[in-house]
């Protein structure tokens, strides 16, 4: 009997040292809170979550932010799974990559921020100047190309089919009194396209990423609150300890001064 409570004992001594000999990381991951997360950004969101790094790392996560080209690739990265995180895309622009691509994201709450689209010209400053068969670019994803048709169905520069379900494209202009010949290319392009067309409708961000006064718009969208942006995640993870803890980091001081530096304006806070 002395010898089986000697084992007993032996057995509990040997678990209770293998428990705390257990690393930080398996501590995290039993947490659900990994030490180590890859945050898929583009360039201008990069210098977003750069300042909450700290903030971050105090509260256990290391974060390490892989810079990709187009905000595309940024959420497919999320995924795919080669990546934990992301930031650089609004909502709505998130739904309709799950849409088409069987997508299984989630945008983490609270959300951060908003920004803006608007219509420029190098050529023109104000509506009625838009000539007669003015080239515009807009942009050709499903989701910004809705958007900016209805920016510019507001402004009476085209009329859009009010019978209409869903997200509007260009065979949706039911009347076009100027004859506005509407370019569709990729949204980070937008902006370029201003050497060479008559006017664009482009993102705040590519804007201000391209040197340009974002503020110097022809007409910007009246809906941006609807276009919240924030950390994309799989569906799964958009509950755990981890997830949230990205989320707020976006709304940390150190994040909002250095948005308020760098960006003046560009980006808008929901709280």
């Amino acid at each position: 009997m002395k010898m089986i409570i000697k084992f007993i004992c032996l057995v509990t001594f040997a678990i209770a040292l293998v428990a705390c000999d257990k690393t930080t990381d398996e501590k995290a991951t039993e947490s659900g809170t990994p030490t180590k997360i890859n945050i898929a950004t583009t360039e201008i969101s990069a210098a977003i979550l750069q300042p909450s790094l700290d903030w971050l790392k105090q509260h256990g996560i290391d974060a390490q932010l892989v810079i990709m080209s187009g905000n595309v690739n940024v959420i497919r990265a999320v995924n795919d799974g080669s990546a934990d995180a992301a930031l650089g895309v609004h909502i709505k622009f998130m739904d309709s990559f799950n849409a088409q691509n069987h997508g299984n994201l989630a945008m983490v709450q609270p959300y951060a921020f908003t920004t803006g689209i608007g219509l420029y010209s190098d050529k023109y400053t104000a509506l009625d100047q838009i000539p007669d068969g003015a080239k515009i670019a807009i942009m050709n994803d499903a989701m910004n190309m809705d958007r900016g048709l209805r920016m510019l169905n507001e402004v009476g520069l085209i009329k859009l089919n009010s019978d209409h379900q869903g997200q509007f494209s260009l065979i949706d202009i039911k009347a076009n009194p100027k004859h506005i010949i509407l370019v569709d290319m990729n949204q980070t392009q937008t902006v370029r396209a201003l050497d060479d067309l008559d006017a664009a409708i482009v993102f705040f961000t590519h804007m201000k990423n391209a040197g340009k006064d974002f503020q110097h718009y022809i007409i910007r969208d009246n809906d941006a609150k609807d276009f919240p942006m924030g950390i994309v995640v799989q569906q799964q993870n958009a509950q755990q300890p981890w997830a949230k803890l990205l989320a707020e980091a976006l709304l940390q001081q150190p994040v909002r001064d250095n948005i308020a530096q760098k960006f003046g304006g560009v980006f808008e806070y929901y709280q």
